[in-house]
């Protein structure tokens, strides 16, 4: 394999096996609604304007539809299945997963669910409303939301006086460069077709 690589990556093959599989995760906006859905998520790619999209490296329109994964999360008290677009850019070859905005990378649970765990937990209130509206959290998912937020976020979100309620989702991507309660590093780019002209 090394042997068809380029001189420059020969000497440091590292480097080339650091770019593989590098996603980004494009995190897109959308209209606050109750119902969430391959439908709607279908639909929140169709309106999108891919000639607005901006790879990592710069170039704006190169990235072009590479394909589907699938992806489960947890809504209505089951475990629903969505077919996550892929895109990849024609300059650097980086792929991006096009996310919509109620989506925690990596995590099964919803961002409002999240929200409305922590809040439960600062207010020192019940979790059962929550696990009574979504059957599929439990009292283990609640317990290593809670571990995770005091471990990566509360300090974070202190340190900029950021609050649950208010454009939380805008205010973490501005700070940190991720959606609020995304754990891994994976870099991730907000987009709003709000702003769009």
């Amino acid at each position: 394999m090394l042997s068809v690589l380029p001189k420059r990556l020969i000497k440091n093959p590292s480097k080339f096996l650091k770019n593989v599989n590098n996603t980004i995760m494009i995190t897109i906006t959308t209209q606050k609604s109750k119902f969430f859905s391959q439908i709607s998520y279908n639909k929140m790619i169709n309106d999108l304007p891919f000639h607005n999209l901006t790879c990592t490296c710069s170039q704006k329109g190169s990235l072009i539809k590479h394909g589907c994964y699938t992806r489960f999360v947890k809504i209505y008290g089951e475990l629903c299945k969505l077919k996550i677009l892929r895109l990849i850019c024609k300059c650097c070859n980086k792929t991006h997963a096009i996310l919509p905005d109620w989506i925690v990378p990596y995590s099964r649970i919803l961002l409002n669910d999240f929200v409305a765990i922590i809040l439960a937990y600062q207010q020192r209130i019940t979790f059962e409303p929550i696990m009574i509206e979504n059957l599929l959290i439990d009292e283990n998912n609640i317990r290593y939301i809670i571990k995770q937020f005091k471990k990566y976020w509360k300090e974070r979100l202190t340190a900029f006086k950021i609050h649950l309620h208010n454009q939380l989702s805008l205010k973490c991507f501005k700070r940190y460069n991720r959606q609020f309660m995304q754990i891994k590093s994976t870099s991730n780019i907000l987009f709003s077709c709000t702003h769009i002209t």
